[in-house]
């Protein structure tokens, strides 16, 4: 009897954590990973500082991740997109690197490519998967690089 009380016990906590696994998943955040020029970087997106209106075909959504480690130190990157699905024509991309005052990237639909893979709107979660490919202009010495970033986000959907 003890080993089945303290299995009965023990398993509670267990289930009650597994059962809140699809929940987390429809939580605002997600991950970006890729490659500025050769620096290979992963971010997280912050739900805080997240957020989409989809309304007919017309798409509005940014969200803003964050490297805090790395030899870079912190690193921010922001993407905004708008206009018609199932491809926005306004695209705009800023990466900056907080230990470089002087090294921020920027583009647009005229440097970048977007691949959205889904854009839905459900329970007040927008869901936005899609890679963004191009160059980005910037830095000290007003250079262009590559970039290549897969993204894979659940922002707030807002009024």
């Amino acid at each position: 009897m003890t080993i089945l009380s303290t299995v009965q016990k023990t398993s509670v906590p267990v289930l009650a954590c597994l059962l809140a696994l699809p929940a987390l998943a429809d939580e605002p955040g997600g991950l970006v990973t890729g490659s500025f020029g050769d620096q290979p970087l992963e971010l997280t997106v912050a739900p805080e500082l997240s957020g989409a209106t989809i309304i007919g075909n017309y798409a509005d959504a940014s969200f803003l991740a964050a490297q805090m480690e790395g030899d870079q130190g912190p690193v921010n990157l922001g993407l905004t997109i708008n206009g018609e699905l199932p491809t926005p024509g306004e695209i705009a991309l800023t990466i900056t690197f907080a230990r470089d005052m002087g090294r921020n990237w920027s583009g647009d639909q005229d440097s970048l490519t977007l691949a959205l893979d889904e854009i839905a709107p459900g329970d007040g979660i927008v869901a936005l998967r899609g890679t963004l490919t191009g160059q980005v202009s910037g830095g000290p010495a007003s250079e262009t690089r590559p970039v290549t970033f897969s993204f894979d986000a659940r922002l707030g959907e807002l009024d």
